[in-house]
């Protein structure tokens, strides 16, 4: 759980104590191109070229482009679609039932010429560029399935509870495609709407542009689902269901995701993600481990995620969150506007690395969003009994008219300790906004390393450490902003060291026990 915070997923995993029903009540939070093949006679060659000139898409057959030069194929024009379509070829997603102009609703059709492809080998689908396809429905991909192309799939009805695209086997790539969600189809409670959803293993999901869903791409919970990459897209106002800057309502934290991986084993790299201006949205990009009724665990059980070069802007609570997931990276992305915490580190995950991101912090101190959730507010938070986590060399700034409790918080919340956490060689900057510490304590931690980090602005304490034990606070530099001490300690056991730290700025340099170890510090 997540303490005060009650966990992203708390209500998710009661309704899945309770069991799933269909409509998502208890289901997590959350959790070589070729020549094109022959008509069988000239005639119909002119034939299909009047029709495409014309118009008529009801008529219009499968368009074949052969990969590996099979047989000719021969493709007949029915009433219901009959695949002619050899294993190892791509298939126009045209046909029956289909229309590209989006006037018409083209669900059926799409889902006859899903069912329509072989079997056997990779079936490709091609979205055909400059085509619009209206639909009101899931469609759902199978495994060995490729959806590419240039053109446009949209939603304008039946998806308020449910996905646009679900993966629903593994081996599925969707590239180059466009997934839209004009009338911003969801809802705050039962079932969520996803733009895509992936209930398979070995997934790719690659450069596509995925708008106003209230959750862009879900990794969904109960596989364990692995081996999944996300890469190059742009997600696009993502819808939050939360109350806004002013509600005390306990909604919003079950959905409201541009990118969630309730697995293990994926990257989610050189992505775009912003939350629709006016709306509260929950997470960024959200690695989260639910291991509820998992059919089969992965390799390498909630762990091994790698979150790097991602974009994440507009008023999530949180932009970028690992939880329960533990040799995570979170490595050189730019986050900027998130409510409650820009990066995050919580629960059991362990061994995580955070390193290298640049956050603008632009929360100002009259946004309470989830505020009934009582959040510390800060650009960089560590969380629970996280282990082992490090938090090296990020730039940090607190913008003009922002404000912030910290740099850097590191909590404890019960029994859940964190340990041997180190907060090292980053910067902290005000521009214009205010912050109270550089790095703060909440709760019990142990074995905290703070060095190297030059923080500045500050308007409280540099380094303000209570309940901890066997910490080190060794070579930062930290200069306030009229600010009352440069390092305190309080209700400290074990061993600690105060070393080598350059204090500006402050009232008073430092307030530690005396049983602490301090040396060279310099505080002119």
């Amino acid at each position: 759980m997540l303490g005060a915070y009650r966990g992203d997923d708390d209500d998710a995993r009661a309704r899945a104590a309770r069991g799933a029903d269909g409509s998502e009540a208890g289901n997590g939070p959350p959790s070589g191109r070729g020549r094109r093949a022959p008509w069988v006679a000239p005639v119909a060659v002119a034939g299909a070229c009047a029709l495409v000139a014309g118009g008529i898409w009801l008529l219009a057959p499968l368009a074949v482009q052969v990969q590996s030069a099979p047989s000719p194929t021969v493709t007949s024009i029915v009433p219901l679609i009959t695949s002619t379509v050899p294993a190892g070829t791509s298939a126009v997603l045209a046909g029956p039932g289909i229309d590209p102009t989006g006037e018409s609703v083209s669900t059926d059709g799409v889902r006859a010429f899903i069912a329509s492809l072989p079997e056997a080998g990779v079936r490709a689908v091609e979205v055909p560029a400059g085509s619009v396809i209206r639909l009101d429905g899931t469609i759902e991909l199978p495994a060995d399935t490729v959806l590419r192309g240039g053109g446009e799939l949209r939603w304008t009805e039946g998806i308020a509870n449910s996905a646009a695209i679900s993966v629903v086997g593994d081996n599925v790539e969707i590239s180059g495609v466009t997934l839209t969600n004009p009338n911003e189809l969801g809802t705050p409670e039962g079932g969520r709407n996803y733009g895509i959803e992936i209930n398979a293993s070995d997934v790719r999901v690659l450069g596509n542009h995925i708008e106003s869903f209230q959750n862009g791409v879900a990794v969904r919970y109960g596989g364990e689902y692995h081996d999944i990459v996300i890469s190059d897209n742009r997600i696009k106002d993502v819808v939050g269901a939360g109350g806004g800057p002013d509600s005390e309502e306990g909604i919003g934290e079950d959905r409201g995701d541009g990118i969630v991986v309730w697995g293990a084993q994926a990257t989610v790299t050189g992505n775009i993600v912003n939350a629709k201006p006016g709306t509260d949205a929950r997470v960024g990009i959200h690695t989260e481990s639910i291991t509820l009724d998992n059919a089969e665990d992965a390799p390498h059980s909630a762990a091994m995620v790698t979150i790097s070069g991602n974009v994440v802007y507009g008023q999530f609570r949180r932009s970028i969150v690992s939880e329960n997931v533990a040799h995570t990276t979170i490595t050189g992305n730019t986050v900027a506007d998130a409510t409650w915490w820009s990066i995050a580190v919580i629960l059991q995950s362990h061994d995580s690395i955070v390193s290298g991101n640049t956050i603008l912090y632009t929360r100002t101190s009259d946004d309470g969003q989830g505020q009934n959730y009582d959040p510390r507010r800060a650009p960089i938070m560590v969380y629970g009994g996280v282990e082992r986590a490090q938090i090296i060399g990020n730039s940090l700034v607190v913008d003009a008219g922002a404000d912030a409790r910290a740099f850097v918080v590191v909590q404890g919340t019960g029994d859940q300790v964190p340990t041997d956490v180190t907060v090292d060689g980053n910067t902290g900057a005000t521009q214009g906004g205010e912050v109270e510490d550089g790095v703060l304590t909440v709760g019990r931690t142990a074995g905290l390393r703070v060095t190297d980090n030059r923080l500045s602005g500050f308007g409280g304490v540099g380094a303000a450490l209570s309940d901890t034990s066997d910490y080190l606070v060794e070579r930062n530099e930290l200069v306030g902003a009229g600010a009352t001490l440069g390092v305190r300690v309080t209700d400290s056991t074990g061993w600690g060291r105060i070393a080598g730290n350059v204090i500006t700025g402050v009232d008073t340099a430092l307030e530690v026990p005396d049983s602490a170890d301090v040396s060279d510090n310099l505080t002119p």
